[in-house]
């Protein structure tokens, strides 16, 4: 399978993706990033023999990838998605696709009106708990969902300036800090598990760093059909690492603590373990599975279509963040 990587700079790139992509049996035929200094350097440290370009479209233009996997500055993925919808080209896209829903609303109906192949990053679908409790909620078993939690805290963003990655310190090109980072996965499960999200209220906090970005935004969310809470923390401060913290309680079960694996605990007394992939293993998962479902004309675990109602959200937070009020969607 011959693969191109768009965005080869995006610190996803050398931390997940390549390496994960050149463990499979793939091509890399083409690699580009609008900086000449990320397209030398990421060439150099993965031995990668193949073209470089600093201007993506001339990369399509003259090689012809099966499979893009493409990375960019959150302001800057809608129009490469778009780019990559125009040309009928399948691609991967890390989250969260862009700053605005409805600039990819319409760009997510149209690869659908094209059946294009498109996989984006929604990764913690693949933690073991989460699993199981899809299996129940498309089973009917999983009950009434009354309460989520989903605590995902990291270190220090100065880690993205040794990365090359500094515009994730600049709201204007990120979109702003944990939010526009983490938040796709916080607000994704509660979607993919619980309900449609119909109100939203959060608030943030720029206390630790006083920066651009925020340092921590707490996030209620609101199921639209069943009333269910939700609730998110992402922040950035801890000293380094991640820590994670989720729980689901419906009126049939509750399982609390590691997202990848634990007790499921039901109201007839029943305990039911769960085990599963936790912590950053699933992004090599998700490549192999994202490439898998390409080749043999499957569906991969999310597409441009999920992030759509993700990255609502995102902007309603956001709004409601800012207007410290409550936005209804």
């Amino acid at each position: 399978m011959k693969v191109a990587f768009i965005g080869v700079g995006h610190w996803h790139a050398a931390e997940f993706y390549l390496p994960a992509l050149l463990r499979r049996d793939v091509e890399i035929v083409a690699i580009s990033d609008t900086e000449q200094e990320a397209v030398d350097r990421i060439a150099g440290e993965f031995s990668l023999a193949c073209p470089g370009y600093t201007d993506y479209r001339k990369l399509l233009d003259e090689v012809a990838p099966d499979i893009v996997w493409a990375s960019a500055p959150h302001d800057e993925m809608s129009e490469l998605a778009a780019e990559l919808m125009s040309r009928e080209q399948p691609f991967h896209m890390e989250k969260p696709m862009g700053l605005d829903a409805d600039v990819l609303e319409p760009i997510a109906a149209r690869a659908e009106q094209k059946s294009l192949f498109t996989s984006v990053a929604l990764v913690s679908r693949y933690y073991g708990v989460v699993q199981r409790l899809r299996e129940m909620r498309e089973a009917g078993e999983l009950g009434v969902p009354m309460h989520y939690y989903y605590r995902l805290l990291a270190g220090a963003p100065e880690r993205y300036i040794d990365a090359h990655c500094p515009w994730m310190l600049d709201p204007a090109k990120s979109g702003g800090g944990p939010l526009f980072n983490f938040g796709p996965h916080i607000i994704d499960l509660f979607i993919y598990l619980v309900d449609d999200i119909g109100e939203v209220t959060a608030r943030w906090n720029y206390g630790l760093r006083h920066a651009l970005i925020e340092d921590h935004t707490s996030l209620m969310m609101v199921g639209r059909n069943t009333g269910a809470i939700g609730v998110g923390e992402i922040s950035y401060t801890i000293p380094r690492g991640y820590e994670r913290c989720f729980s689901v309680t419906t009126d049939r079960l509750h399982i609390g603590g590691d997202v990848g694996i634990g007790d499921l605990l039901l109201r007839d007394g029943e305990t039911e373990p769960i085990s599963g992939m936790n912590g950053l293993e699933v992004y090599d998962h998700y490549v192999g599975e994202t490439l898998n479902a390409f080749a043999t004309g499957g569906t991969p675990i999310a597409t441009i279509h999920d992030m759509v109602p993700v990255l609502r959200v995102m902007n309603a937070a956001a709004d409601s963040a800012a207007e410290e009020s409550t936005v209804t969607l």
